[in-house]
């Protein structure tokens, strides 16, 4: 029989025993969450159980900020770490230094696989990306019919310039279905819709709910398309195959919104300062130019003898015309470049929009209708014309399989 002088002296002796053994340093353990606690220095302490024993557990707070999803008790997961006894009250845990969801791994090594090859066959060089059109009229979003994220690009393109037509394709956006209806939904922008810029959303999840994005077949679909592509999938946390092939990445669908269309105000000052920014470089040519005339015009070469100094008048004279051929030139090509804006600016005008024949619908409180799939038969409604507006009833609705009005 051995005597061990104090617990301490056995509990230390255990734990040593523990340390050394090869099978308990480094251990994966597969388990289900249970009284998951934080605690104020950022340690977090939980069980992981199976359907006949637990085990305490502990992961550091270094270690957890590289965890890439929030643990919750009845979370199923994979643990990496090493067992051991603590000393101080006889403890037997687990220290963990990372924690994923069952599966995950599995769905990471796909990512990677996927990203890596992509990658090489060149469909994330940023010489293949476009440009995103300064004012884009038809703006084309796929994503949910509901949920917040059509509700936010709508609401941030209303307050930040009213002059866009905004089309929908409803597609899945989570799950088995979301590759092929994102595709679908690509697919209907490219060949029937033909909008200036297509929005790919969807609002935050956890990895498992995001992963639909990282999908080969949109990835490839993408890279193919001519019409320029923002993808806004997730929080600004997250990336995926979507954010890399697309022609540029927004954090959120949100910021998708106020990446695609600048605020009228801001373009309006765009226009004056253009315009004055032309008037002050041509006074100035035109000062530089004159003062270079006349220093030809008094150079003492000039006035003697006479016959030097008439043809040197001649050339100045012949100076003074190129000059002014020019200038005038220049004048008019920058006269059609702000003109161009100009027009550009004011076929945006609403009331320019509205006289063309097209016309504005609010409900009987006053808030835009953007889409018919907001009315039911019976809803009185406000039509808008150039020259007024007539009070109207809806009769019938009609939605086309796409989920867009016939006139879209």
């Amino acid at each position: 029989m051995y005597r061990f002088e104090s617990v301490s002296a056995l509990n230390n002796f255990v734990r040593d025993i523990i340390s050394n053994n090869d099978h308990l340093n480094s251990i994966e353990l597969t388990g289900e969450i249970s009284e998951f606690k934080t605690a104020s220095s950022g340690h977090c302490y939980f069980r992981l159980k199976d359907q006949h024993s637990s085990v305490s557990c502990v992961i550091f707070k270094g270690s957890f900020q590289s965890v890439d999803f929030e643990p919750k008790t009845g979370d199923k997961v994979v643990i990496k770490g090493s067992a051991e006894l603590y000393p101080p009250t006889g403890s037997f845990q687990v220290k963990a230094y990372s924690i994923v969801k069952e599966g995950a791994g599995d769905l990471h090594e796909r990512y990677l696989k996927l990203f890596e090859k992509l990658k090489k066959e060149g469909l994330f060089d940023e010489d293949h990306k476009k440009k995103i059109p300064v004012l884009p009229i038809k703006i084309g979003v796929v994503t949910s019919p509901t949920g917040a994220v059509i509700h936010d690009i709508t609401d941030t393109l209303r307050r930040r310039n009213p002059n866009f037509h905004l089309v929908l394709y409803p597609a899945s956006v989570q799950g088995d279905s979301c590759p092929s209806s994102v595709i679908e939904g690509l697919k209907c922008m490219q060949e029937v819709i033909k909008p200036d810029v297509v929005i790919v959303a969807r609002g935050g999840g956890s990895y498992e709910d995001l992963f639909g994005f990282n999908d080969e077949g949109i990835a490839r679909y993408i890279y193919g398309m001519t019409i320029p592509v923002i993808s806004a999938v997730g929080h600004e946390v997250d990336y995926t195959i979507c954010d890399y092939v697309s022609d540029l990445r927004a954090p959120t669908p949100t910021a998708a919104a106020e990446l695609v269309l600048s605020r009228y105000s801001d373009l309006e000052d765009y226009v004056s300062n253009s315009m004055l920014s032309l008037d002050i470089a041509m006074n100035k040519y035109l000062d530089i130019r004159q003062q270079t005339v006349n220093g030809f015009a008094n150079h003492k070469a000039l006035v003697s003898p006479l016959y030097y100094a008439q043809n040197q008048v001649q050339v100045v004279k012949n100076l003074e015309y190129k000059l002014n051929t020019l200038i005038n030139q220049r004048i008019d090509s920058l006269t059609g470049n702000v003109k161009a804006i100009s027009d550009r600016l004011e076929s945006l005008d609403p009331n320019n929009v509205l006289s063309r024949g097209y016309s504005f619908i609010s409900d009987e409180n006053g808030r835009a209708v953007e889409s018919v799939a907001k009315l039911h038969q019976g809803d009185n409604i406000k039509i808008m014309f150039s020259d007024g507006y007539a009070d109207s009833t809806v009769n019938s609705i009609n939605i086309d399989e796409t989920g867009r009005t016939a006139n879209e």
